[in-house]
């Protein structure tokens, strides 16, 4: 319920206020000041009005005044000016308030126009509210999105243009979270062509995952060896996956996978989980003991892995399948084959990812990378090199 609105009080008028006004208004101040003066002519002046005497004789005459006021005739001329002065001011006043009365109108029309002006910005902008909360970006203008803060947060046009390839691409919503990722990886030999009879060279590398995942109720956790032609994010989008590694590309692996990976421990909450492997699905499975951890809101997983890199692919990558807070990887390098290493992260993160290398740039054995932020599925950090 709203109070009752009062109106303001009348102004007072004021002897100096009016005189101001007055004096503003030629016109009307003539008008007042030929009607003054008029009417002290008519008051001041003698009557000059003739009268009759009688003579001496008794003969009746009759007598006209004859005085300077009777010659000049001012009663006459304050009569015509009080009439004069009267009617200017009878004209002014009506001037004045015809005036006022389309300034008025004047006043009253622009504010009317103004009031549907701004019911008109009213409208339009409640239009425009309504649409913008169904406003979706079209597929291409979200690309443009992504690819321009990519490019801002790379500095370089073309390296944005890859980074927002890989993160809109084929990137997935999860309920699994995870925080404190932390990686370890060691190239510590490699397989020579001519000493192993296959065509390529490959380094063996050690793997090692640790991170809290908030599926505490995982009861199968399988580590599927995927072909280099297979779905790579059709299987780790499986419900039950957790590892999926992906052979080399030079196909010499495909029929001995197991000879390209190698699955070494499993633990979940601090307990070591057995596992075996399944050949024909080409996979390790462990079982963890979900009904111990129902009371946690996150547990904590770790398992390692030795696998076979192609040594001429120059490539190491480390992509993370769920979103994830905060990550923590370390590489070193034990085989004198690769002169120099270095790392590149597409985190597409707001601050810039902590790369250290040790024991000095030009002679790196051991690469650092920690990221303090939320990182999004299929982004990650490469580690390529240069063999000797």
């Amino acid at each position: 319920m709203t109070p009752p609105t009062s109106r303001p009080a009348a102004a007072r008028r004021t002897l100096p206020g009016a005189l101001s006004d007055l004096y503003r208004s030629r016109g009307l101040l003539l008008g007042f000041l030929a009607t003054a003066i008029g009417l002290l002519l008519i008051l001041v002046a003698p009557p000059a009005d003739p009268t009759i005497v009688t003579g001496p004789d008794g003969a009746l005459t009759i007598s006209t005044p004859d005085t300077l006021w009777s010659a000049l005739r001012l009663y006459d001329v304050g009569v015509a000016i009080f009439q004069a002065g009267l009617t200017i001011t009878i004209f002014q006043v009506l001037l004045n308030q015809v005036a006022e009365d389309r300034f008025l109108e004047m006043v009253r029309g622009a504010l009317i126009q103004q009031e549907e002006g701004v019911r008109t910005a009213v409208a339009q902008s409640l239009a425009a509210g309504s649409r913008l909360e169904s406003l979706r970006l079209a597929p291409d203008e979200l690309d443009r999105v992504i690819e321009n803060a990519a490019r801002l947060r790379s500095g370089s046009a073309e390296l944005g243009t890859v980074i927002s390839r890989k993160l809109r691409s084929n990137v997935f919503e999860s309920e699994e979270r995870w925080r404190n990722l932390v990686v370890r990886a060691e190239v510590f030999g490699l397989d020579k062509a001519e000493t192993s009879g296959r065509q390529h060279d490959y380094y063996d590398v050690f793997f090692q995952f640790g991170y809290h995942t908030t599926d505490v109720g995982r009861t199968r956790f399988a580590f599927k060896v995927g072909g280099w032609q297979d779905d790579y994010d059709r299987l780790l989008r499986a419900r039950d996956m957790g590892v999926v590694w992906r052979l080399p590309s030079t196909g010499e692996f495909d029929e001995r996978w197991d000879e390209a990976f190698a699955l070494l421990s499993v633990n979940f909450g601090g307990q070591q989980v057995q596992f075996q492997r399944n050949d024909a699905e080409r996979e390790y499975v462990a079982f963890p003991p979900a009904e111990e951890f129902t009371d946690r809101t996150d547990v904590f997983v770790q398992y390692s892995f030795n696998a076979k890199v192609l040594a001429d692919g120059n490539l190491l990558s480390f992509e993370v399948p769920k979103p994830t807070f905060s990550a923590t990887y370390s590489i070193s390098v034990s085989v004198p084959d690769i002169a120099r290493i270095r790392a590149l992260d597409f985190f597409g993160l707001t601050r810039p990812a902590s790369v250290e290398y040790a024991p000095s740039l030009q002679d790196t054995r051991f690469i650092a990378i920690s990221v303090d932020d939320w990182i999004l599925p299929k982004a990650g950090a490469v580690v390529v090199w240069k063999r000797r």
